[in-house]
């Protein structure tokens, strides 16, 4: 079996190294556009605000190991095209512009996603940076680290995420957000705490606002957007992610409106013989009942997985997700899994919530931290759909415990009782969780 995979970072290396675990004689071929492979993203902003010192900490394998594991890797190599009929790739060997053609028995695309762009009038004369690639982290910093105030467009996971480790630098960030709340997956109580904190590490926060134009003024870069001009060194832009896919748009490949590629259960196209996975593909969502984009490493790992056991006839199957995440926003931790209760308005779900703080351990305890949970609920079953979380302690141990009765459709009845571990260093008699499924009456 001959297997070419598209892309090189998390779902496509993760493929890659299962296939040849299963099937030691399969032809494993990788094309990654870029330069490097197998490396955390998630990791980037951390780089940059020197809490990881080393680049190379980030990167999980080199292409010397996976070539010494029998898998082919071709660095610099761009996939322009897909002929599912003929079953054959078109690669641009970015070295040397040269154009090859190679065919495949199977082939994986897992192409990731690009960074979104403001294209705001004026991008051209001035500092402008994304942060999506490690190839755009060593570019930016070395401006960071001479930058003295730096603009974030954007109040996501990325740009919170910079804005906190920039500010760790000491360096004046400005956090500039078109919509009216910070993490906006997040309920807009739950955001507005984050910005709380944010603002207590002096990172300014403007929202509602509207970029009008860059500009370069006595080698300051000027931002103006419908309510003031700022001053800074460099404009980090971080409005999100598309699905790497354009190159596909003449396949026939079943796809979003944004780009992300339909798969089923066992992370098949469309096409035949044709399979995706990680950033550039879309998941059923088990709450909505939907396909949603959610671009994760955590489906990235997972699905890459699934599809080497597809390849070799295992029958594996990937079910769905229930967009469970976690973010750092200065000493608190910010979970959530499901769907929040903003949400579940505008789908006009027949939802309701609870609001519960509790301590993460028994309070006679030293080191005892507050919790802030909101647990989301159907009103006619009690059965558990969402969760959001706060706190500095006994966060991401909590929210996959909420992920997991999420998943397995819980009711608030049935968790209240399930049995969890005690002891005063580690949890209250009543786990918080307990505490907050316990206020919900059906």
């Amino acid at each position: 079996m001959k297997v070419i995979i598209i892309g090189g970072v998390a779902a496509g290396m993760s493929a890659a190294s299962k296939l040849k675990r299963l099937d030691d004689q399969a032809t494993i071929k990788v094309y990654e556009k870029g330069e490097d492979l197998s490396y955390s993203g998630c990791g980037m902003p951390y780089y940059l605000g020197d809490i990881v010192t080393d680049e190379q900490r980030l990167i999980a394998r080199t292409k010397e190991d996976f070539e010494a594991q029998g898998i082919e890797v071709y660095l610099n190599h761009e996939v322009i095209s897909v002929n599912h009929k003929e079953k054959t790739v078109t690669i641009r060997n970015l070295e040397t512009n040269k154009e090859i053609i190679d065919t495949y028995d199977k082939l994986l695309i897992g192409t990731g996603t690009y960074a979104n762009r403001t294209n705001t009038p004026g991008s051209e004369k001035v500092n402008v940076y994304v942060l999506n690639q490690l190839e755009d982290m060593r570019a930016l910093k070395p401006v960071i680290d001479k930058a003295k105030s730096v603009a974030v467009i954007g109040g996501g996971y990325i740009g919170i995420e910079v804005a906190e480790n920039l500010a760790h630098k000491g360096i004046k960030v400005d956090i500039i957000e078109l919509a009216p709340q910070l993490l906006t997956v997040y309920d807009k109580a739950i955001a507005q705490k984050a910005q709380e904190a944010l603002e207590q590490k002096g990172v300014k926060v403007h929202l509602n606002e509207k970029l009008l134009k860059y500009d370069l003024e006595n080698n300051k870069t000027i931002i103006t957007t419908d309510k003031t001009n700022y001053e800074v060194d460099v404009i980090i832009e971080a409005i999100g992610v598309r699905p790497n896919t354009a190159f596909l748009k003449d396949t026939g490949m079943e796809m979003l409106r944004n780009g992300a590629i339909v798969i089923n259960d066992k992370c098949e196209t469309n096409l035949k013989d044709i399979y995706a996975a990680g950033d550039c593909a879309a998941y059923h969502h088990l709450i909505k009942n939907e396909l949603a984009y959610v671009p994760l490493g955590t489906h990235a790992n997972k699905t890459g997985r699934i599809v080497a056991e597809n390849m070799v006839g295992l029958d594996s199957k990937f079910n769905g997700i229930v967009g469970s995440n976690i973010i750092k926003v200065t000493d608190l931790a910010f979970a959530k899994t499901g769907i929040g209760i903003d949400e579940a308005k505008r789908l006009n779900l027949d939802y309701d919530y609870v609001d519960v703080t509790a301590k993460n351990q028994t309070g006679y305890y030293p080191g005892a931290k507050s919790i802030f949970m909101r647990i989301v609920y159907e009103k006619s079953t009690g059965i558990l759909k969402g969760a959001q979380l706060v706190g500095e302690k006994g966060v991401s141990d909590r929210i996959n415990i909420m992920a997991l009765a999420i998943t397995k459709s819980l009711t608030a009845k049935e968790f209240s009782q399930l049995d969890f571990a005690y002891a005063p260093p580690f949890s209250p008699v009543w786990d918080p969780l307990q505490v907050a499924t316990n206020q919900i009456k059906v």
